[in-house]
């Protein structure tokens, strides 16, 4: 695994509870072969009928060896802030948007299937890599999108007829351990993220 530290300052994370904390530091990625069942599980889903840009959820799932398989690549120290549920996620391409209803958590996706695709973050100036195998932890609440690698903007038409990309998301718990790796800071300053900031859905720009 491999952590990235962006230049860009953090933010302040607002939940929907009105909760403050400030923004991850740091990302996690890795790679790392997707098991048998979770593939498996992957093959006998049908996500082409999805909308270009807009991911969608396949449903919640608990698979043993998934998690096992995840949790040894996470490590001793984040491995305990591994909850067990993973949820099936896909898209032609996502435009830029944010989760932040994901207050407590960090998101994570495993990619399962699908082409070659980065998951962008504009706000931090990074990108990382979205095939089969790999996985990203960021923080949910910085704008992201999931697009062909190069790309810098969202454009609908690239992504009309494009395969989709199928992810297994997973969540961190944000506890002491998890604020301790990913370097989240005790008093939150800078510009504030929520599920109503308006992000730039083809530039990821905050507006």
């Amino acid at each position: 695994m491999r952590w990235i530290d962006p230049s860009a300052p953090a933010a302040v994370c607002v939940g929907p509870d009105g909760s403050r904390r400030s923004s991850a530091a740091r990302l996690l990625t890795g790679s790392l072969p997707p098991p048998g069942a979770l593939r498996a599980a992957a093959d006998g889903l049908r996500f082409e009928a999805a909308a270009p840009g807009r991911v969608i959820s396949g449903g919640a799932f608990e698979l043993a060896e998934a998690h096992a398989t995840l949790a040894e690549a996470l490590g001793p120290d984040l491995a305990p802030s591994l909850r067990p549920a993973f949820e099936w996620y896909a898209c032609r391409g996502a435009f830029f948007h944010n989760d932040a209803h994901y207050a407590g958590v960090l998101f994570g996706v495993w990619c399962v299937a699908g082409p070659p695709r980065d998951i962008v973050f504009p706000r931090l100036g990074l990108r990382a890599g979205a095939e089969p195998g790999d996985w990203v932890v960021f923080d949910p609440f910085e704008p992201h999108a999931v697009l062909d690698p190069g790309e810098r903007t969202y454009e609908r038409a690239r992504y009309v007829d494009a395969r989709p990309s199928v992810f297994a998301g997973f969540e961190i718990e944000v506890n002491e351990a998890s604020r301790l790796a990913f370097a989240i800071a005790d008093s939150p300053r800078g510009v504030e993220l929520s599920s109503r900031t308006r992000i730039n859905a083809e530039t990821g720009g905050i507006e």
